[in-house]
């Protein structure tokens, strides 16, 4: 699908985020939570001096949402496609943060990063939501911690931990003939743990064209994904712990016609061993690989006919990638001004490769279309965390990132064909500080820079269909971001208020320019390059306030106001003052989470979003549009809880998609399910 290839080969990716959380499906952590993702080690949330959003178990299971997406969705800062990750086509499963638009957010399980190695798109259903513990969510600009893609931000998504005997399941079916069954299962005894993850999750579907671009080829956009994970954990001596996880995830989708689908198979495979060696002190060493086949079919027209009605798979793109790597790091913790310090070594490797069949209306194959390359990132980091007095916490950490592109190949009509390798460097510091005051308040303040490298796909994939072609750039350059940002915190018992602003400055930003007819090969009329514009700004103001009235009723307000937008573009002028595509410039949303008598809860929400705009240069928007949810749920027994979910409360109607790549395309109407949620030993 090209309006998908652009928004992630076209359209950008950078990544990670310490700032201030808030937000109406994640409520800031309690003081005294452990969180790891900020500072890549255990620590109480007052030991960072950043604002971090935790999304928990409990507050998941009482959201309308069928991936964990639909949750993310609701905290500030956090940008996704309107539509969820079933909804589009895969490579369109984009993430960002602070305005950055496009991919430029890093996204964990585990720890471990699962953006896709091609593309850096993330596919949501991979993670099924009763097999989530919690989900960490840091803004700003955190490369010097995480390197690539952490340019924006950090979402760590965390699984249940093999820590007892346990089994938390849930099903539930509803409108369009939606089902999903999730599980989680447990089994501990000394020094050992055994888990099982496992989840299908299936929608019918709607029709997601507006009603004059519907035809006889168009059908409700359906999916199938699966996925199952073995994990274990295991005591070596008092000292020394190892950890393992293997998982296999599929998605088979139809998307908007029938000739259009997309099929997916993802096999992961990560091993962490841990040491303890003294009081205060530990080193880590992780390792993973993954595997992944995709098969993308994308329809034409015949000539004269009307492409609403009549059809053909006029490419089939089957990209095959794999990425391994490994981290070290040692940490030890002190009793005196330098309380800790943290140094660590990364390497990643990308192998990966497109090739696209083009073919003609009768089936036979006009051409083959190849695109594939490897690259190559290793890093080094430090950090210490020093406090000058009690009050005042400075941390420092510096990164030094090395990366190289080779053996790429771009061999599509006018493609450049045999690449040159490229090789790149970059040093990514950042300075966070924290003041803590009386009564409660906080102020929290850092600088840094950070970096997000080209995809294999930005690089060497092109992608056409009659008429028109999309370019690849093997000479895109790595994006660079400078930030700056400043807050307070405040918590004051049943009232906690956090706010942040935040600037940043973008060199080499990554997009893409519509391209001249005359200088496009025979037979399209329409192209577009991905290029490095000159410089782009993201600024805003994101804050939460959270009301904790009791144990029984808690509400969070919320509001992020996003200015992001290309000042300089001498390759597409139009684009200079636009504001970012998918950037809504105002968000707020609302919760309520009541528990009644008898085990009954309610949770009402409501989300506001303004217009965005669907394409670099301003031509295509989206509405803006208000929708309203509500979970609720009953005990039925000591392990059993009864719920039902309805997102669109109203049944809203809005255009969610519109880039010009595709017909406008609808949001999410009124969906209902209901279900069973069990838990034994889980608590």
């Amino acid at each position: 699908m090209f309006r998908s290839y652009l928004l992630t080969g076209g359209a950008l990716s950078c990544l990670l985020a310490a700032a201030p959380a808030f937000g109406e499906a994640a409520v800031p952590a309690a003081p005294d939570e452990i969180v790891v993702t900020a500072t890549r080690s255990a620590r109480a949330l007052t030991d960072v001096p950043a604002s971090v959003s935790v999304v928990t178990s409990e507050q998941i299971e009482g959201t309308p949402a069928r991936t964990i997406d639909d949750v993310l969705r609701r905290v500030p800062s956090v940008d996704l496609p309107i539509a969820g990750t079933n909804e589009q086509h895969p490579t369109n499963t984009i993430v960002s943060m602070r305005g950055l638009s496009g991919i430029r957010s890093l996204v964990l399980l585990d720890g471990v990063p699962i953006n896709d190695p091609f593309f850096g798109y993330v596919q949501w259903s991979e993670v099924p939501l009763a097999t989530i513990d919690r989900v960490e969510v840091v803004r700003g600009g955190g490369a010097p911690l995480w390197g690539n893609y952490a340019m924006g931000g950090v979402i760590n998504i965390l699984t249940r931990p093999i820590d007892r005997t346990a089994m938390v399941a849930e099903a539930a079916g509803g409108s369009r003939g939606s089902y999903r069954a999730d599980g989680h299962a447990a089994l501990a005894g000394a020094g050992y743990g055994i888990g099982i993850d496992a989840g299908v999750n299936h929608s019918d579907g709607y029709v997601e064209q507006v009603e004059q671009a519907r035809g006889a080829a168009s059908v409700p956009t359906s999916f199938t994904a699966r996925t199952v994970a073995v994990s274990g954990n295991a005591d070596l001596s008092p000292d020394v712990t190892v950890r393992a996880r293997v998982s296999r995830y599929d998605n088979n989708q139809t998307f908007l016609t029938r000739a259009n689908t997309n099929d997916q198979r993802t096999w992961r495979y990560t091993g962490t061993l841990g040491w303890t060696p003294r009081a205060g002190g530990s080193v880590e060493l992780t390792a993973f690989g993954n595997d992944e086949r995709f098969v993308t079919n994308n329809p034409g027209a015949p000539e004269g006919a009307d492409p609403n009605d009549v059809e053909f798979v006029q490419n089939s793109h089957r990209t095959r990638a794999n990425d391994w790597g490994a981290s070290l790091i040692w940490t030890q913790t002190f009793a005196g001004p330098i309380r800790a310090l943290s140094v660590g070594a990364d390497y990643h490797a990308i192998h990966g490769r497109d090739r696209a069949r083009i073919l003609d209306e009768t089936g036979a194959l006009v051409r083959v279309d190849t695109g594939s390359g490897r690259q190559r990132f290793i890093g080094g980091f430090a950090q210490a965390d020093i406090r000058p007095v009690d009050r005042l916490q400075l941390l420092l950490s510096v990164r030094y990132q090395d990366f190289y592109s080779d053996d790429g190949v771009d061999d599509t009509p006018g493609g450049l064909g045999r690449v040159a390798s490229r090789h790149d460097s970059d040093v990514d510091p950042r300075l966070s500080i924290r003041y803590q005051l009386p009564a409660g308040v906080a102020l929290r303040g850092a600088i840094y820079r950070a970096f997000r490298a080209p995809t294999l796909d930005n690089l060497y994939r092109g992608a056409s269909v009659p008429g028109y072609i999309l370019y690849g750039n093997a000479a895109l350059k790595p994006e660079t971001l400078e930030g700056v940002e400043a807050g307070f915190d405040v918590d004051r018992g049943a009232v906690r208020v956090q706010a942040t602003a935040y600037a940043s400055r973008i060199a080499d930003f990554l997009t893409y320019r519509y391209l001249d007819p005359a200088t496009l090969p025979a037979g399209f009329d329409i192209g577009a390059r991905l290029i490095n514009a000159g410089r782009a700004r993201s600024r805003g103001v994101e804050a939460e306030l959270t009301w904790r009235r009791s144990e029984t009723l808690t509400g969070t307000l919320a509001y992020t106001y996003a200015d992001s937008i290309v000042t300089r573009n001498p390759e597409d002028p139009a684009s200079i003052g636009r504001q970012q595509p998918g950037i809504p410039r105002h968000r707020a949303s609302a919760s309520i989470d009541w528990t009644g008598p008898y085990g009954i809860t309610i949770s009402p929400r409501v989300r506001y979003l303004s217009r965005t705009n669907g394409d670099p240069d301003a031509i295509y928007r989206t509405d803006a549009h208000f929708i309203a949810d509500l979970g609720a749920s009953v005990a039925a027994g000591r392990d059993v809880e009864v719920f039902g979910q309805i997102e669109n409360l109203f049944d809203r109607r809005y255009i969610g998609t519109n880039d010009g790549f595709t017909a406008p395309l609808y949001g999410k109407p009124f969906t209902a399910v209901a279900g069973v949620r069990v838990r034994i030993g889980d608590r």
